[in-house]
């Protein structure tokens, strides 16, 4: 079992005016360092807060993973009806996305096939996050092949954004052996 996970990318491009690449690596399990992999999104904002996204997730993967190298492409759009707007700064509070993937979005474990839960996922995915108050949201998710909901909080320290996150994943007997928790923090810093 895995006592954590660490991530860390960056990013080039415009993704306004062109396009952007991100690109990250993930190291799958801090007391065995030598479990990594890769991942690569290429992106494009196509205005009125919506956006278009490929990807290749779990890549170049190292030996003793049991991450599968996943393909997606998704769709994300802010809601700017205005019940959704956040009228002290203008953006919207209530963002989705929905896409179409393989690997992790439709590959079941050995074990889910062996403990009758099938092989294989939906293919589709997707996910909505809602700014209850001042950058707190909650976030569903649907991953293909399980629920998981959660909370973040984004702080702002010298205007750097520091995010903080909550969960519980696989709430569904769809895949997995039980409900996991997660905890996590982010930051992202433009150069």
């Amino acid at each position: 079992m895995g006592d954590g996970s660490a991530a860390v990318g960056f990013g080039i491009g415009n993704p306004v005016e062109f396009v952007g690449l991100q690109a990250v690596l993930t190291i799958y399990d801090l007391s065995s360092i030598g479990r990594y992999g890769m991942s690569y999104q290429l992106h494009r904002n196509l205005g009125s807060a919506n956006a278009f996204a490929v990807g290749a997730q779990n890549i170049m993967i190292s030996s003793g993973t049991d991450s599968v190298p996943s393909y997606y492409i998704v769709y994300s759009q802010g809601v700017l009806a205005s019940p959704f707007i956040n009228r002290a700064n203008g953006t919207t509070r209530l963002h989705y996305s929905i896409g179409v993937g393989k690997g992790e979005y439709s590959e079941k474990s050995q074990l889910d096939a062996l403990t009758g839960k099938g092989a294989n996922g939906t293919y589709v995915f997707g996910n909505f996050a809602y700014e209850l108050f001042n950058s707190f949201n909650v976030i569903g998710e649907w991953n293909g092949l399980n629920v998981n909901t959660g909370v973040s909080k984004t702080f702002y320290i010298n205007n750097i954004p520091l995010a903080f996150s909550a969960g519980a994943l696989d709430l569904t007997g769809f895949s997995g052996d039980g409900v996991r928790f997660m905890v996590g923090v982010g930051t992202g810093i433009t150069l």
